[in-house]
């Protein structure tokens, strides 16, 4: 068995990207909060709540990654 084989580059690159993905979806959330603050006149509440948003959809799809590296390693114990 190679130690890096096609299969655990890709997971490890997958999980590499874990922590940009999630800066990313906070910054998305507290943007979109922060326009609709201005345009309805409520900031912070908005800015808060799309942030807190943005947080789940950074953690959600950070489980979706890491399932799928799991996956990919457990296939390459099988070979």
């Amino acid at each position: 068995m190679r130690i890096l084989d096609k299969n655990s580059l890709k997971a490890l690159a997958d999980v590499g990207s874990i922590g940009l993905l999630n800066c990313i979806a906070i910054l998305i959330g507290m943007g979109m909060g922060y326009a609709l603050d201005k345009v309805f006149g409520t900031y912070p509440t908005l800015t808060f709540v799309f942030v807190l948003f943005g947080l789940s959809a950074g953690i959600y799809e950070s489980v979706g990654i890491l399932k799928k590296a799991i996956e990919r390693s457990n296939e390459d114990e099988d070979d």
